[in-house]
């Protein structure tokens, strides 16, 4: 994936469609997710999609506090988080941007599902699932794994302490999560193949959460100290913890999202609340496009590059060659045809 910088654009807090600047247009482009909230109780969390010619809409359906969005195999198949506003429960839900059907993927579980994330094919999530223990009186967590083709959900884990925020690797075959202990946060790995979980980071008194992969880097948000308990990001490789260049010991940085091995999108509050700001490998810069008097966060993106390569796959698969093993019915009508690839063409030219 190329480095990619990202052009400011102002836009008012009605988050209208917007015209992109010529310099603006010159840059890498993809697709980019986020939440914006007043304040997490108040219950008024909204979900934003932008696409790379700048238009801004929300994600809306019979829900409410809508968060945590993540993209699969294409921009335009999406998971993320909200209240049913029937069941009053915390639900997973998946749209496609293409024919923008919801569907609320767990809906009257009686469990509480959260933090979902797609697998490297875009065929499975997984998933934190919760219910509350009379025996502890509290919430117990664990994760989940669900088959997207038939809706069959598989319990990965199964004890008392709380696992929540997991991620696959690369190639699928690990999931990283958060395990609290005593209120402290620490880095976990489960092996899809084995079963078997190790804890991979863990400091004293501190808590590490929010793990994200790209490619072969992993990254998480983790305290600055135990004395110290504002989020910095830090990327983890061969059991080394490095800080990355845009943290402070004053404010919090939070909410990983991995743009290339030189760029990342994240949240911080070095302004007062959250934004969403952006390193493109030497210098930092807010983006105005969708901050407001809110707070952003939980930022997801899907570069344009990739979907060129998307689209190639799925030509060869309609042709009969190999291709990698993805989910390519782009607009969610259950067949792979020729209009997937169409509407992927559509996309990849900006239409």
């Amino acid at each position: 994936m190329k480095k990619t910088i990202f052009a400011a654009i102002a836009v008012s807090t009605m988050l209208q469609p917007l015209v992109l600047s010529a310099a603006d247009r010159e840059n890498p482009q993809g697709w980019l997710l986020w939440h914006s909230y007043s304040d997490y109780s108040a219950m008024d969390s909204r979900l934003y999609l932008r696409t790379p010619q700048g238009k801004i809409s929300e994600i809306s359906g019979d829900f409410v506090h809508a968060m945590n969005g993540d993209f699969g195999s294409s921009p335009c198949d999406i998971v993320f988080m909200a209240i049913d506003s029937s069941a009053d429960e915390w639900d997973i839900y998946r749209y496609n941007a293409i024919n923008g059907k919801v569907k609320n993927l767990t809906e009257k579980s009686g469990f509480r599902n959260e933090d979902p994330k797609f697998s490297p094919d875009g065929q499975k999530i997984v998933f934190k699932r919760g219910y509350w223990d009379n025996s502890r009186n509290d919430f117990t967590y664990n994760l989940a794994e669900m088959e997207l083709s038939n809706g069959e959900i598989t319990m990965l884990t199964d004890d008392t302490n709380e696992q929540s925020m997991p991620y696959y690797s690369e190639n699928g075959k690990y999931i990283y999560y958060s395990e609290y202990i005593n209120g402290i946060s620490s880095i976990h790995r489960l092996n899809r193949e084995s079963g078997k979980t190790e804890e991979i980071f863990a400091e004293k008194d501190v808590t590490a959460y929010y793990p994200i992969v790209h490619g072969e880097d992993l990254y998480f948000t983790k305290w600055n100290s135990a004395d110290n308990r504002n989020d910095m990001i830090v990327k983890y490789t061969d059991n080394t913890v490095t800080s990355l260049q845009f943290n402070s010991a004053d404010f919090n940085v939070s909410d990983a999202c991995p743009v290339s091995a030189d760029a990342m999108i994240y949240s911080s509050t070095q302004n007062g609340n959250y934004d969403l700001y952006c390193y493109n490998g030497s210098e930092n810069f807010s983006f105005d496009f969708g901050n407001t008097e809110k707070h952003e966060l939980g930022a997801a993106f899907y570069s344009s590059e990739e979907l060129k390569s998307y689209a190639a796959d799925l030509e060869k698969f309609l042709l009969g060659a190999d291709a990698p093993d993805k989910n390519y019915d782009i607009d969610g009508d259950n067949t792979v045809d020729c209009f997937d690839i169409i509407n992927v063409r559509k996309l990849v030219s900006g239409e």
